[in-house]
């Protein structure tokens, strides 16, 4: 497993080497000292957490941690200070420099031990949160894109979700169809129904059929559909519907590469909405 990294930025050689004495059979150890260009040696460096002093020679620990903090590049990580002393008014100021968290001088093996490793695990989940979003981002444009319409309910058929697809078909706004039953889409005439009893029998919640659907303007639109469960932590907890209109079925050379297209809309709002508060 790869080691968590550790920026030592000081002056001070023992110090260093006290902190790596201490640190480095856990992690790995990236030390600098403190100047003008240390804030690009941050950047490179690509560290989990920043250990630093207070008092420095070329730049104080309250400067340079402003600075990181200010720095849209190194913002997110977290920053351990050394104190000399145990007086409020030094630590009140670390604070208020942005830095995370601080340690006052004598340095104590255990205290530096746990404060390192919350430190580190505050930083992974940040680390984690960010990459989800990014991922969000990806899936919801993906989404945005598509020509077929989707829509994503709760278990009962309350909508919670629609794309723009299903906007532009439909003539419905996200705010007027959202928390409307998807009843309220389905033709008189459709060979299948989907009302509020149709949902309390249905407990596998995957299925494919045709739906005659009506849009806000009272136009007939037939539709293919398949119906599949978002689950998440091993429970059913949303329905995502994928509707295409009948006239615009495209007929692949290969059979399998409609299903692959669907199953990707499947991943798709399954990573959307775990996302999102169920």
């Amino acid at each position: 497993m790869k080691k968590p990294k550790i920026l030592i930025i000081d002056n001070n050689q023992s110090n260093i080497e006290l902190l790596e004495k201490i640190l480095s059979k856990d992690y790995k150890i990236v030390t600098t000292l403190c100047g003008i260009d240390t804030i690009i040696k941050v950047e490179k460096t690509l560290t989990d957490i920043i250990l630093m002093d207070t008092m420095m020679p070329a730049m104080t620990g309250i400067k340079l941690c402003k600075m990181i903090k200010n720095n849209p590049n190194t913002t997110s990580i977290p920053i351990l200070m050394f104190t000399e002393t145990k007086g409020g008014e030094d630590k009140l100021e670390v604070i208020e420099s942005g830095a995370d968290d601080f340690l006052s001088k004598p340095i104590d093996k255990y205290e530096l031990l746990a404060k390192v490793r919350s430190l580190i695990r505050i930083k992974q989940n940040y680390n984690d949160l960010a990459q989800e979003r990014d991922r969000l981002l990806i899936f919801d444009s993906v989404l945005k894109c598509m020509d077929d319409c989707v829509l994503i309910t709760n278990l009962s058929g309350y909508i919670r979700y629609v794309n723009p697809a299903f906007e532009r078909k439909y003539a419905y706004s996200s705010d007027e169809i959202t928390r409307l039953h998807i009843s309220v889409i389905i033709h008189p005439e459709s060979p299948q129904t989907l009302d509020k009893d149709s949902f309390i029998k249905d407990s596998k919640h995957e299925w494919a059929g045709n739906l005659a659907t009506v849009n806000k303007h009272g136009l007939r639109i037939n539709m293919s559909v398949k119906c599949s469960p978002v689950s998440k932590d091993g429970r059913h907890v949303n329905l995502v519907f994928v509707l295409r209109e009948k006239e615009a079925i495209v007929i692949y050379e290969d059979p399998m590469k409609s299903k692959e297209v669907y199953d990707k809309i499947i991943k798709v709002a399954n990573k959307l909405m775990n996302g999102r508060e169920t």
